[in-house]
């Protein structure tokens, strides 16, 4: 009985869901700022809600942006429009940081902290002897992080040709939840490789309000379209004053691999 439900579920009809934001969230701010444990110059991005599906985002300019600890303030300047970029410096754990961002008369902050992370997994990549072309193998250690994997094989021009690109990334996530949307997301493209690749790995460390804001993102992104679709809804935000996004901080372990 349970495998005929699964059977007429996984066989229905599929639902055009229309995407549209009301007028007063069009108003609203997106901050994208993750900081990490690495020292270099810092990134903050402004910017308003796209009202279509891939959209190209408006960046925002004229912020007053800067972080604090209880022993420093790092002062954000604006790079390019949308684009804030503090001096180098690198976060540490056991300090909150504190964002807050002025503009129009508007006053935006959060509080974020960096939890350590665990160590970096072994590399996994096979190879489809029929395409002659590698693939690299996520394995979820349990613990919560996000895998962001950079390949780069411009040292194979006729790859890139082949592909119509010299470079992909793909970003896996560890998230203690047991979440059927996720069990049951849809197919992603895998994406093959040649020798002579590099492949750049970053890992990042995950605090549980980090983990909230990328399930919410999840549920609206990869994990839709599959057989258990949820409600559509906001995504989680830690910002105040009604503004979306997300203010992070991350450990970051990083590895840089060349395949033979």
């Amino acid at each position: 009985m349970i495998l005929f439900s699964l059977l007429l579920v996984a066989n229905g009809c599929e639902k055009e869901y229309p995407w549209k934001l009301h007028s007063y969230e069009l108003n609203k701010i997106v901050v994208e700022g993750i900081l990490t444990s690495e020292y270099k110059p810092q990134h903050i991005f402004l910017s308003k809600p796209m009202d279509t599906l891939n959209g190209t985002a408006i960046r925002i300019s004229g912020a007053d942006i800067r972080v604090s600890d209880e022993d420093s303030e790092y002062v954000f300047t604006e790079h390019q429009i949308g684009e804030y970029v503090s001096l180098p410096f690198g976060a540490v754990t056991g300090r909150a940081y504190t964002l807050s961002i002025s503009l129009k008369g508007e006053n935006y902050s959060a509080t974020a902290e960096m939890v350590p992370i665990s160590p970096m997994p072994v590399i996994n990549i096979t190879l489809d002897s029929a395409r002659g072309l590698y693939r690299y193998n996520y394995a979820d250690d349990g613990t919560p992080s996000m895998m962001e994997v950079n390949y780069d094989w411009s040292s194979i021009p006729s790859y890139c040709d082949t592909i119509g690109s010299c470079s992909a990334s793909e970003y896996f996530y560890s998230l203690p939840v047991i979440e059927v949307n996720k069990v049951f997301e849809p197919s992603k493209e895998i994406v093959w490789f040649p020798a002579g690749t590099v492949i750049i790995r970053r890992k990042y460390s995950l605090s549980e309000a980090h983990q909230e804001f990328l399930r919410s993102l999840l549920m609206e992104t990869e994990w839709t379209g599959g057989i258990f679709d949820v409600q559509h809804g906001n995504v989680n935000s830690n910002i105040s004053n009604g503004a979306l996004g997300f203010f992070g901080v991350c450990m970051v372990l990083s590895d840089t691999t060349m395949v033979q």
